[in-house]
C-alpha cells in the first residue's frame, strides 16, 4: 500500500503541472507533450502484477481444492514423482529389483515401482506426506517419509532419495529420517 500511496503522491504535482501547463498551452506558450505516459505506464505495470498475483493465488487454491475433492472420492492421480537409486549400506553396489512402493499402513491408494537391474527407480505417487517402502531380498525394508505439506507444495513435483539398505545381518546404523521395519520371525506350527 505505500508504494500506491507513493505513486499517488509523485501524481498530484504532476497532475497539476499538467493543468498549469495546459492553461498556458490554451494561452499558447507552452505544449504539453506526454506527461501522462510514464505514470500510465507505471499504472498498468502494478496492475498487471496485482492481477497476476490474484490470478496465481486463485489458480493455487482451485488446485489444492480439487486434490483434496479427488482424495475423498479416491479418484486421486499420482502427480509427485520420486526417484533415486537403491543401494547396499554397506559396499554402496546398486540393488536390482528392489521394490519401491507406498506403505501399506498408510491411506489407499497404493502405488508401487521396481527398480531396475541398476538399482534405478521411479515411483509416481501422491503429493502428499507419507511413507514409502523399499525391500529386496536379503535386505531389511526401510521406510522413508515423502512429500510436502499441502500449503507448501505445487500439484506436481518431483523429489530425489537415493536409498541406502542394510543386508539382513549388517550392523550398519540407518541414516536419519529412515525407520527400520522389524524383522519378523517365523512360527513353527505343528
Amino acid at each position: 500500500m505505500r508504494t500506491l500511496g507513493r505513486m499517488w503522491r509523485g501524481l498530484w504535482p504532476v497532475f497539476r503541472r499538467y493543468r498549469e501547463s495546459r492553461d498556458e498551452a490554451e494561452s499558447g506558450e507552452l505544449e504539453s507533450g506526454g506527461m501522462w505516459i510514464r505514470p500510465a505506464l507505471r499504472l498498468a505495470i502494478v496492475f498487471a502484477l496485482l492481477f497476476g498475483c490474484v490470478f496465481f493465488a486463485f489458480w493455487w487454491a482451485g488446485s489444492a481444492v480439487r486434490f483434496s475433492a479427488e482424495r475423498v472420492a479416491d479418484r486421486t492421480a499420482p502427480a509427485w514423482r520420486v526417484s533415486g537409486t537403491v543401494r547396499d549400506a554397506v559396499t554402496h553396489q546398486p540393488i536390482p529389483w528392489a521394490v519401491v512402493e507406498d506403505d501399506p499402513a498408510g491411506q489407499p491408494p497404493f502405488f508401487h515401482a521396481d527398480a531396475d537391474y541398476r538399482g534405478v527407480f521411479e515411483l509416481l505417487t501422491l503429493a502428499e506426506p507419507h511413507r514409502i517402502r523399499v525391500s529386496a531380498p536379503g535386505y531389511r525394508p526401510l521406510s522413508l517419509s515423502i512429500g510436502r505439506a499441502w500449503f507448501v507444495w505445487m500439484p506436481r513435483g518431483n523429489e530425489k532419495k537415493n536409498i541406502d539398505l542394510p543386508p539382513l545381518h549388517s550392523l550398519v546404523p540407518p541414516k536419519w529420517g529412515v525407520q527400520l521395519q522389524p524383522l519378523r520371525k517365523k512360527r513353527h506350527t505343528r
